[in-house]
């Protein structure tokens, strides 16, 4: 059984190996200049591209619901999973603020201040996931390191314009994820919650690329629907957290 954990720990850790040398063997990744364009543009109340701005307000009130939980005697097994967890909190509140930023005036200068708490999110995310997992020292140590990187691949992007450190950062989670859910024994109770979060945050980057399309349709296109959707993902996170129990290992 040890071993059959070990081997499926190596195979996570070789993934995120080949995926990132599959990416520094690209040429650099620019930023699409069209990214910025979508497809509601309606100032309301003053506020430029109201309906992308004011749908990230449900961010900051997940993030205060998920306060509560930090205060849990029985929801964290390690002292470094409540750290963990509070970073990913501030994350999610700071989503709200950097994503309204971002959407009422778009364009690369304020899309660093969007990026960069999406990526305190995944990071801090994988880490508890690998944490809860994988080996509850792993995740300890990759932590801040993890973090580290997020903050990195942005701060790359905006020097230098070459976005594949953040593709990296922002994809692998998304497969790393449900790997480790379907492959490795859970710690705690609330599995269900974390796949309604997967299924969510899928359905989210579903509504990023219609935009355009459920635009033509309803008028408030498909992003402020993926703001909601991402919100809806962190809540089903927080959720978990909330209520779940330690299992008999």
């Amino acid at each position: 059984m040890v071993s059959s954990v070990r081997l499926r720990a190596w195979l996570l850790a070789g993934f995120a190996i080949a995926a990132a040398a599959a990416l520094l063997l690209l040429p650099p990744i620019q930023q699409d200049p069209g990214y910025h364009s979508f497809a509601d543009h309606r100032t309301l109340w003053n506020i430029p591209n109201f309906w992308n701005v004011i749908s990230n307000v449900p961010f900051f009130l997940v993030a205060i619901l998920g306060v509560p939980a930090m205060r849990s005697t029985v929801a964290f097994l390690h002292a470094w999973e409540r750290i963990a967890y509070g970073i990913l909190l501030a994350g999610v509140g700071a989503v709200a603020f950097g994503s309204a930023y971002y959407h009422a005036w778009p364009g690369d200068a304020t899309l660093v201040w969007d990026r960069l708490p999406m990526t305190t999110v995944f990071m801090a995310l994988l880490a508890s996931t690998i944490g809860e997992r994988v080996a509850m020292p792993a995740g300890r140590l990759l932590l801040f390191p993890l973090l580290v990187l997020g903050i990195a691949s942005v701060l790359y992007w905006k020097i230098s314009g070459d976005l594949r450190p953040y593709v990296f950062v922002q994809f692998y989670p998304v497969v790393a994820l449900p790997f480790m859910f379907l492959l490795f024994p859970p710690r705690y109770t609330g599995a269900a919650w974390l796949w309604g979060m997967i299924g969510l945050y899928g359905l989210a980057k579903v509504f990023e690329l219609l935009d355009a399309r459920i635009g033509t349709v309803i008028g408030t296109g498909g992003h402020p629907w993926k703001h909601l959707a991402g919100a809806a993902a962190m809540f089903c996170y927080v959720r978990a957290i909330r209520q779940r129990r330690a299992l008999k290992q």
